[in-house]
């Protein structure tokens, strides 16, 4: 009993992990999304984090427990279950969010790469995003299982630089965060501005219940999913209100940077700190990228397949990378910011309406009619 609890609590753990891991991205990596959706608030970001981490936590929850129960593991069948029997009606905004959001998140990593290599090596913007656009389509056309490897090993390593990171630019700019609290410092804000936008974040972070629903066969029972709630919450909650914490103590003058954390290791004085996250961040929106292209290729191959459309396998790969790619490169002109605040501010409304606020409303209805059939269907058994 005790290795099956302990397998359990693993188990919520693992799936915890796999949110925080898809949370803390490239994109998220750079700052940007932080300053923008929380810092730039002031002091309310040091507790909204965590409010934002748990209402995204509770649309998780629900979310695993309805793949639980109806044994849904892609995102078209969760859709079907959740929005029953108005499935053909929601499905294709659903589908037209995760789509934008693969858009955006390409674009993100082309604007970020772009931006970082301006900043640390002084190539131009518009030389640094076609550069990017170029190692990425030879990435995924000719990229090998090891470069793949190493890529998909970049949150780890993200995580450990933001830590090392966090504890020294907390230490250097503690005094000037102290003051933004003591003087409930808003920036000229409004809490219900701050709040809003605390909602938008999550709105476009509540697809990344996708990823998530894929790898939960094993969640078994709805107690682990309300461990895996804990856990997410938790680590995800913590991360985030740390950063903004951090980015508050150089406020106001990080509000204003395109690659606000790298912004904090060049008045960190430490060269090597600020090559390690320049490398780091690069590999890490390069990996991100090249994952979202990836579940494009598998979201349109299946429609180029049935239309007829090339026969070569690698023919209808490179021509949809090719497509995904040319297209965010074109996006990622507008740069980091603007596709921040209004491409993701966008996924937000969609995510927030169709799928964040459907998890918690519809999600605890079914949930609960669910709970009560199984429990009548055992008194029928015992009778």
């Amino acid at each position: 009993m005790k290795n099956q609890k302990s397998s359990s609590i693993v188990t919520s753990f693992a799936m915890a992990a796999v949110w925080f891991a898809t949370h803390s991205g490239g994109g998220f990596a750079t700052g940007n999304q932080e300053v923008n959706y929380f810092v730039k608030y002031g002091w309310y970001s040091v507790f909204l984090p965590l409010i934002a981490m748990l209402l995204l936590g509770w649309g998780h929850r629900n979310a695993l427990v309805l793949a639980k129960d109806h044994k849904t593991y892609d995102y078209k069948s969760f859709c079907d279950a959740l929005f029953h029997p108005y499935q053909k009606y929601f499905s294709i905004i659903f589908e037209l969010g995760f789509i934008m959001l693969i858009v955006c998140g390409v674009s993100t990593s082309i604007a970020g790469s772009g931006a970082l290599l301006k900043s640390s090596l002084g190539i131009p913007y518009g030389v640094g995003i076609v550069t990017v656009g170029t190692i990425l389509l030879l990435l995924t056309i000719f990229g090998s299982e090891l470069i793949v490897k190493v890529l998909s090993l970049k949150t780890y390593f993200i995580i450990i630089t933001l830590l090392i990171l966090c504890v020294l630019g907390i230490q250097m700019g503690a005094f000037n965060f102290q003051q933004v609290l003591a003087s409930r410092e808003t920036f000229g804000t409004s809490f219900g501005d701050a709040v809003w936008y605390m909602l938008i974040y999550i709105g476009f972070q509540a697809f990344t219940v996708l990823p998530i629903i894929s790898v939960s066969h094993n969640i078994k029972t709805t107690k682990d999913c309300n461990r895996f709630m804990l856990f997410g919450t938790l680590l995800n909650g913590a991360f985030l209100a740390i950063i903004c914490i951090m980015l508050l103590g150089f406020s106001p003058e990080v509000l204003n940077q395109t690659l606000p954390v790298y912004f904090v290791t060049t008045k960190l004085d430490l060269p090597w700190l600020k090559i390690l996250y320049s490398v780091i961040l690069f590999v890490a929106l390069l990996g991100t990228a090249i994952s979202l292209i990836f579940s494009t290729v598998a979201r349109f191959e299946p429609v180029l397949i049935k239309r007829n459309i090339f026969k070569s396998l690698s023919t209808r790969r490179i021509f949809i990378s090719l497509i995904t790619i040319a297209l965010c490169t074109g996006i990622s002109v507008f740069g980091l910011t603007n596709i921040v605040v209004k491409g993701y501010g966008s996924v937000g409304y969609i995510g927030l309406f169709f799928v964040l606020l459907p998890e918690i409303i519809v999600g605890t209805i079914k949930i609960k009619k669910n709970a009560k059939l199984r429990r009548e269907q055992r008194l029928n058994k015992a009778v």
